[in-house]
């Protein structure tokens, strides 16, 4: 990537507003629909994802923050594992998500965007995104958000869509979440199904995953382990904070 290029016109920008509409709308089929239109595979990237994070840490008791917790999958899937915490925090922007997920994993929870996180610096040992970083509004500022709050050597795990620097493979998935998604929403969960064609601005705005691995290196972290499945447009992502 051009180290001139503006970093800051990654996130969602103006679609901000329309994306988090949409969720709040589609609350009800959430997980249901997400089951169908990732064909099954987002539970599965979820929890290789946090067998990773896990791994990283030698002791139980380390504090977790479960950023853009949705309806608290991610949170429900790391408390279910054999290595338990002291507790972990949820935090969404959505009353509705926050109040499904509390009700789901008994967290605490907090209303924050990834542009303003109300923590204290080099507050948290560790920081998940599950399908949620790519709906930040500001894609530059949420980084630098996350490594502020961590402790140095912290953690951060991202699991996410990504988007291939492969022209062909980025069409054919881009092509998946604008059309078939759709589809498949709709014939699993009828009308409200066709709001998830929506969330394919999210898709659209994704830096390529050579991009976004050079913008994590200049925001402070280091790399640890990656995972690239379904044509590359998916991604399990461990960072280090860099000490």
């Amino acid at each position: 990537m051009d180290q001139n290029q503006n970093t800051s016109s990654y996130g969602l920008k103006e679609d901000w507003r329309t994306v988090q509409s949409t969720l709040e709308q589609i609350i009800p089929i959430y997980d249901r629909t997400n089951r169908y239109i990732s064909l099954g595979s987002d539970l599965r990237l979820r929890k290789k994802g946090i067998e990773l994070l896990q791994a990283e840490f030698k002791t139980e008791n380390f504090s977790l923050l479960d950023l853009g917790c949705g309806t608290g999958t991610m949170t429900r899937l790391f408390l279910e594992n054999e290595k338990a915490t002291s507790g972990v925090t949820l935090v969404d922007p959505l009353l509705g998500m926050m109040q499904v997920a509390r009700r789901k994993v008994q967290q605490d929870g907090v209303l924050a965007v990834y542009e303003f996180l109300p923590f204290q610096e080099e507050s948290a040992d560790a920081t998940m995104a599950g399908f949620s970083l790519r709906d930040s509004r500001d894609l530059s500022v949420a980084l630098h958000q996350i490594n502020r709050l961590l402790k140095p050597g912290g953690k951060f795990l991202i699991v996410d869509l990504s988007k291939p620097d492969s022209s062909v493979k980025s069409a054919l998935i881009s092509v998946y979440w604008k059309v078939l998604a759709p589809v498949i929403a709709f014939l699993s969960s009828g009308r409200l199904g066709l709001k998830f064609g929506t969330l394919w601005k999210t898709y659209r705005r994704l830096p390529k995953i050579s991009e976004f691995l050079q913008i994590i290196e200049q925001k402070g972290y280091e790399v640890t382990k990656t995972e690239f499945s379904m044509l590359g447009g998916a991604c399990i992502i461990l960072l280090t904070k860099n000490t």
